[in-house]
């Protein structure tokens, strides 16, 4: 019987990616080496067998894998985790990506390599590996640290930058222009793809999924998610971007419903499944030989990627306020590159505007500092702690109220809220109306053929007729959502801000007149918007309100549901957190020491100097507990201190004590009958008074009385003479009680 090739070489894969994981993981180095490896022992530049024979078939099931990989990112993807380390991660992440892009592109130029290849080793040098430094923070229980929020931040923020690079290589790729107006121009368009794909997902997406979560089961789910992210994945190739942009984006839609925790437990075996065959085809690429042949390259760029990303993440965390630790911590965290960069470099090969040179060093520098990461992690207290002891005093007192002056500065007042928000509504707005203007010209020339520069006047005025209507309600929110703000700012005589909110209006004309430019000459679109404004304010203003109200409830309800969500809790008390003290949620372990104690008998807060600001109790919150709340088994306490504070309660609270000759194993116990004969010392009595419980440690369970079976007979039931019991303990005590009976 034939056997596909394919079939044959995923068994190889997947037997030898095994084994390599489980050797991986025993000897505590990240699996995603152990998978590389694999690639290479079954690869074709390994001799003297050739292991895998249907290359193109595996590079189709690694493309998938980036595809889920992509897509499990996005799950874990939050606007609110971002929000939450927004201007560390941001100011962070931006100074690191644009070090690197010169750094590397300079480097590329000195080793005499071409314009493109120096541009694509910025771009691998620039981004981190999301996946092996979340792997390495579980591996050394370090994910709850300050620091390891920081870097989770920062990561966002990279994968981010990494969609918008992807998409403005292949434009620079394709168009041979490496000009600053290419880059804009492609991260202007992404946008506004990205922001209608986002905005139209926010408000029927997460409908969706909440029907299917409540009639469907678990495969439903699933396949209704994975054909979600696999719809995008294809619009977003039709429309020349990245499959990884369309699935990373499909993901963080999901990761705003309120079944995302299904959702993402379902999707894990997958991404595992598929990422694995991902890794595994990077190293079916490696080529030992060309990576020996370049081997000081790779050790310069390597030693590049260390210290210039504990350099770069550490000023850049420096300057958005952090202090001195976290920010060396968050560098030395941030000292690898990983897949994002093994995706950049396919992309290159598969535009054929890159040597092939490229890819081979780009995997041997993730190799390389990938295996320093867990160490570059492990020690970084330490040596934060060695380089901060060398600074002088003065700089050091500098540093702290520089950090003091940076939080209280993102503490911001309510007016700087209320103009951010509403900034980010107008903007999301003008989304819209460019995507509705946008699809209606789409929709005439996929549908109909229609250039709208060849129609008669008259359907062209009714074609922008339709696509005014359609967008008037947003054009409605566009400009006059901030009339209410205005007034409240006046009476505060704030007027830099008062300022901004007048300048919307003008810039909405502006935003609209440059997507009318399509239908009318541009002479004539200052009197077209001049006569819209009048018919809008006049005519239309109470209609156009009550259908954008009506939107915008609709669409924020995506947003109230899951924030009503337990996920959120830890996101909106992360941002109470005063200076490096932050919360944590430490799960208390049924045998610890102190479970059932008090929170004034513990003194946690004299003992550690934490605060138990809540306890989450099942699905009962207990906030600000009081000083006799009890601490119960499996409850989860929310703690505030710092990383050492809360690493000196965490043994109290997560480990158990030593219970074993309290509680034997269950291995011990045994299942006994025992025959009462008459004359015994438990006729008469109840199972209550026979103290079997209490003095044996055991339990009756059943009772064979004249040929009947009781079974968990009630405590009052009286024993009698011929009565057989079946009780259940430990093989010691059972023993004990048989003795005493006869």
């Amino acid at each position: 019987m034939h056997l596909a090739p394919l079939i044959i070489d995923l068994a190889t894969i997947l037997a030898v990616a095994g084994i390599m994981s489980f050797i991986f993981n025993r000897i505590k180095q990240p699996v995603v080496l152990g998978y590389i490896l694999a690639g290479v022992i079954v690869g074709p530049h390994t001799p003297p067998i050739m292991l895998i024979t249907d290359t193109p078939g595996i590079q189709t099931w690694a493309e998938l894998g980036v595809v889920f990989l992509m897509f499990t990112l996005g799950l874990e993807f939050s606007f609110r985790k971002l929000l939450s380390v927004g201007v560390t991660a941001g100011i962070a992440a931006g100074f690191e990506v644009i070090f690197f892009l010169l750094v590397g592109y300079t480097l590329g130029i000195s080793f005499g390599w071409s314009q493109m290849d120096s541009i694509f080793l910025g771009a691998m040098l620039s981004i981190s590996s999301t996946t092996i430094i979340i792997k390495a923070l579980d591996e050394l229980n370090l994910k709850t640290h300050r620091f390891a929020t920081l870097i989770f931040g920062i990561l966002i923020v990279e994968d981010l930058l990494a969609i918008v690079m992807l998409v403005a290589l292949t434009a620079v790729a394709t168009t041979s222009n490496v000009s600053v107006m290419t880059f804009l121009e492609t991260g202007l368009n992404l946008v506004m793809v990205v922001g209608g794909w986002f905005i139209t997902g926010y408000f029927i997406v997460p409908r969706i999924m909440a029907y299917v979560g409540r009639k469907g089961n678990n495969e439903m789910l699933t396949l209704v998610s994975t054909g979600m992210c696999l719809m995008l994945v294809v619009l977003a190739t039709r429309l020349g971007y990245s499959p990884a942009l369309g699935a990373f984006i499909m993901g963080s839609i999901l990761a705003e419903t309120a079944i995302i925790h299904r959702i993402e437990g379902l999707m894990s075996p997958i991404k595992d499944l598929f990422g694995a065959i991902f890794f595994v085809s990077i190293g079916l690429l490696i080529d030992p030989k060309v990576m020996f042949q370049y081997w000081d390259i790779i050790l310069i760029l390597s030693a590049v990627t260390i210290f210039g990303k504990i350099l770069s993440t550490s000023l850049g965390s420096l300057a958005s306020g952090q202090s001195f630790k976290n920010s060396v911590q968050v560098g030395f965290g941030l000292a690898q590159i990983g897949e994002f960069s093994f995706i950049i470099a396919s992309l290159g090969l598969t535009l054929k505007v890159t040597s092939e040179k490229l890819y081979p060093i780009a995997v041997g520098v993730s190799i390389f500092t990938t295996f320093t990461t867990p160490y570059l992690i492990k020690y970084s207290s330490s040596a934060a702690n060695f380089l901060e002891d060398l600074l002088p005093a003065n700089f050091k007192r500098r540093m702290e109220q520089y950090a003091t002056w940076a939080h209280r500065r993102s503490h911001k007042s309510k007016n700087s809220k209320d103009i951010q928000r509403l900034l980010v509504r107008w903007f999301a707005n003008g989304i819209i109306v460019t995507l509705i203007f946008n699809l209606n010209s789409g929709l005439l020339d996929s549908m109909f053929k229609f250039d709208l520069d060849k129609l008669s006047p008259f359907y062209r005025n009714l074609s922008w007729i339709i696509t005014l209507a359609l967008a008037s309600p947003f054009i409605w929110a566009m400009i006059f959502t901030s009339k209410k703000n205005y007034v409240r700012i006046r009476k505060e005589k704030n007027f830099y801000q008062a300022s901004v909110i007048l300048a919307l209006p003008v810039f909405t004309c502006i935003w609209i007149g440059i997507l009318c430019v399509q239908y009318f000459p541009i002479k004539n679109v200052i009197s077209i918007m001049g006569g819209i404004l009048l018919l809008v304010y006049f005519f239309l203003y109470k209609q156009l309100e009550s259908y954008y109200r009506w939107f915008e409830k609709s669409f924020l309800q995506t947003f109230d549901s899951k924030a009503k969500s337990k996920s959120t809790h830890q996101e909106i008390l992360t941002s109470l957190a005063p200076w490096d003290s932050h919360f944590v949620n430490i799960e208390v372990h049924p045998n610890a020491e102190l479970v059932n104690k008090s929170l004034m008998d513990s003194a946690v807060r004299n003992r550690f100097g934490v605060n138990i600001v809540a306890i989450q109790r099942g699905q009962h919150t207990i906030v600000a507990p009081k000083p006799r709340e009890m601490i119960l088994p499996k409850d989860t306490l929310v703690v505030l201190g710092t990383d050492v504070q809360l690493d000196a309660l965490r043994p109290l609270l997560e480990v158990p004590i030593e219970v074993s000759n309290i509680y034997p194993s269950s291995a011990n116990y045994r299942l006994k009958h025992i025959n009462l004969k008459p004359g015994s010392s438990l006729v008469g009595l109840s199972i209550r008074e026979s103290g079997i419980r209490e003095k044996y440690h055991a339990m009756v369970v059943g009772i064979e009385r004249d040929y009947s079976r009781i079974i968990n007979p009630d405590t009052d039931l009286k024993l009698k003479s011929q009565d057989t019991l079946w009780v259940v303990g430990e093989q010691i005590m059972l023993d004990a009680l048989i003795n005493e009976l006869t």
